[in-house]
C-alpha cells in the first residue's frame, strides 16, 4: 500500500505519454474517496446554496413557475424536431403527399452512417408509415452489401464486386459515377480500355426471396427496379419470377443511365436476375416497392461524414433522383467526425462543408423536404469512466446551424438520449440499448430511437392536419431561446 501511495503522489495527473499511448494511474482521491461521497458532498453544497439563495433573495412563486416552465419547454423543445419558417413549405408538401399515398408513391431516402446499417432505425420508421399511409417493399439496396439488411433476402454469384464512391476508393475507377447509393456493383473486372474481346463471356445471377426477419409490409411488393448504366458491350438479361420469365432483353452499349422495371400481380416467392455478355453493367441499386404508398430507402454509408455528395457525378445523381423523386431526404451524420475533429474551428468548418452538401442536394431535389439528424452521445474512456467526447456538442451545433440555415429540419438525437454522458446508461440498460463500443446502438436501442423519431414526426403531421388540437407551439429565435404561447 505504501508503494502504491508513493506512485499515486508522483505519477503525472494527466498520465504518462509513450508515443501514441497514454498510461494513467489513479490519484489518491480516485482510490480512497468513493465517487458517491463526492456526489453527496456536491448535492449537500447545492442544497445549502439553494437555502441561502431563498433566504437572501425575494422571488415570487409565479417567477419561479415561469422559470421552471421555460426550462421544461427548452428541454422538451430540444427533443422535438426543430425547424424555422423557411422549412415549413417543403414539410407541408411532404405531409400532403402522405395524405395522397394510396394513389401515388411517396419516397423517403434515409442516408446515414453505420448507425443505420442493417436497416436499423429505418425499418421501424418505414413500417409505421407504411401501416398508416400504405406502401410495400424495402426500397433501394446494393447487390453486394457491407452489412446485410434484415429486410432483404439476397443471394448472388461469387463474381459480384462492390465499388464505393467514398472512403478508400479502388484506384482502377477513373470516374465518379456511383449513383444514389454512393456505390455500384459489377461482376466483371473494370476494363482498362474500351476494346473488350468477345472471346471472354461473363455470366452472373442475383436471387431475391421474401425476407424472413422483417416487418410484414416489406415482405410484399409489386414492382422491381434495377438502376444501371452500361459502357462498352451489349449485355443480355433475364428476369424470372417463380420459374416464369417476366422480362428479357439487351442493355445496349453506351447506355448512360437506365432503369429496368418489372411488375408482379402477386409477390413472387423468388426472383432471379441473370446477366451475360463480354462486360458487366454498373448496377447502382435494386429496389423492391409498390406502385403506390410509402417507400423508405435505407442507405448506410459506413465511415462517411456526409460530405461526399458533391464529389459524385452530378448528371448521374440528377437522373437517379429524377426517377426516384424523393419527397423527404433524411441525413443522419456527424458520428464519424466527432472522434477526429481537433478544435471548435474544425467543427465550424465541418458545418460549412455539410451546408454545401445540403445546397447541392436541394438543387437536385427542389421539391423535397430535408431532415438532418445529429449524432447521438458517444463516449471516450477517461481513466475508468466513459464520458462524452469533448467536441460532440460542437459538432451537433454545427449540424444544427447547417440544417436550420438552409431550410431543413433538425432532430437532436444527443438530447433525446439524455444529453451529456448518457451513453453509459444505454450500454448498462437491461437489455442493453447500446453496444460495448459506447458508440453504436443495439437493435433494441435503434428501435427505441426510431420510435422517438417516428412519434415526433407523426405528431408534427397531426398538428399540421389539426392545428386546433396542437397543444404547444414553439418558435426558434436567433438566440435559440424558446417562447411558449402560454408565457
Amino acid at each position: 500500500m505504501c508503494i502504491l501511495c508513493v506512485i499515486m503522489f508522483v505519477f503525472p495527473s494527466d498520465g504518462l505519454k509513450l508515443g501514441a499511448t497514454t498510461i494513467q494511474f489513479p490519484t489518491f482521491n480516485d482510490f480512497f474517496i468513493p465517487q458517491n461521497a463526492i456526489t453527496d458532498s456536491l448535492e449537500s453544497l447545492e442544497k445549502d446554496m439553494e437555502e441561502l439563495f431563498d433566504s437572501t433573495v425575494v422571488m415570487s412563486e409565479i417567477d419561479s413557475a415561469i422559470i421552471k416552465h421555460k426550462l421544461d419547454s427548452l428541454n422538451k423543445f430540444r427533443k422535438s424536431i426543430q425547424l424555422e419558417d423557411n422549412a415549413k413549405p417543403a414539410l407541408h408538401r411532404f405531409f400532403d403527399a402522405l395524405d395522397n399515398a394510396k394513389n401515388k408513391k411517396v419516397r423517403i431516402m434515409h442516408y446515414g452512417d453505420s448507425q443505420i446499417e442493417a436497416d436499423r432505425i429505418t425499418s421501424y420508421f418505414r413500417n409505421e408509415l407504411q401501416v398508416k399511409f400504405g406502401g410495400n417493399g424495402v426500397g433501394l439496396f446494393d447487390v453486394n452489401q457491407v452489412a446485410p439488411k434484415m429486410s432483404v433476402n439476397i443471394e448472388f454469384s461469387e463474381n459480384w464486386l462492390r465499388f464505393s464512391g467514398f472512403g478508400k476508393k479502388d484506384s482502377s475507377i477513373t470516374h465518379n459515377k456511383y449513383g444514389p447509393l454512393m456505390a455500384f456493383s459489377r461482376y466483371s473486372p473494370i476494363p482498362s480500355s474500351s476494346i473488350i474481346p468477345d472471346s471472354i463471356q461473363h455470366n452472373a445471377w442475383i436471387t431475391l426471396r421474401k425476407p424472413k426477419a422483417s416487418y410484414g409490409k416489406t415482405k410484399t411488393y409489386s414492382l422491381l427496379k434495377i438502376f444501371l448504366s452500361n459502357h462498352y458491350k451489349p449485355i443480355h438479361y433475364d428476369i424470372v419470377a417463380d420459374g416464369n420469365i417476366l422480362k428479357s432483353g439487351t442493355i445496349a452499349a453506351n447506355t448512360p443511365f437506365q432503369v429496368l422495371e418489372t411488375s408482379f400481380a402477386n409477390t413472387p416467392e423468388e426472383i432471379s436476375i441473370m446477366f451475360s455478355g463480354a462486360d458487366s453493367p454498373d448496377i447502382y441499386g435494386i429496389s423492391l416497392e409498390g406502385h403506390s404508398g410509402v417507400v423508405v430507402d435505407n442507405i448506410p454509408l459506413r465511415g462517411s461524414s456526409g460530405t461526399l455528395f458533391t464529389k459524385q457525378n452530378q448528371t448521374l445523381l440528377s437522373n437517379s433522383f429524377a426517377n426516384l423523386s424523393p419527397n423527404l431526404i433524411i441525413l443522419e451524420f456527424g458520428g464519424n467526425v466527432v472522434p477526429y475533429v481537433k478544435d471548435e474551428q474544425g467543427c465550424i468548418d465541418f458545418g460549412n462543408w455539410f451546408k454545401s452538401q445540403i445546397y447541392f442536394l436541394k438543387k437536385l431535389n427542389p421539391n423535397a423536404a430535408f431532415i438532418v439528424i445529429g449524432p447521438g452521445d458517444m463516449s471516450i474512456k477517461e481513466k475508468t469512466d466513459y464520458v462524452t467526447y469533448p467536441l460532440l456538442e460542437n459538432v451537433r451545433d454545427a449540424l444544427k446551424d447547417a440544417a436550420l440555415s438552409t431550410g431543413c429540419l433538425f432532430w437532436d438525437m444527443y438530447e433525446v438520449m439524455g444529453g451529456k454522458n448518457s451513453m453509459p446508461t444505454w450500454v448498462e440498460a437491461d437489455p442493453p440499448l447500446a453496444a460495448s463500443d459506447y458508440i453504436h446502438f443495439s437493435p433494441k436501442g435503434a428501435k427505441k430511437i426510431a420510435e422517438e423519431f417516428t412519434k415526433k414526426l407523426l405528431k408534427m403531421y397531426d398538428e399540421y392536419k389539426n392545428p386546433a388540437k396542437a397543444k404547444e407551439v414553439v418558435t426558434i429565435e436567433k438566440t435559440d431561446t424558446i417562447v411558449a404561447d402560454e408565457l
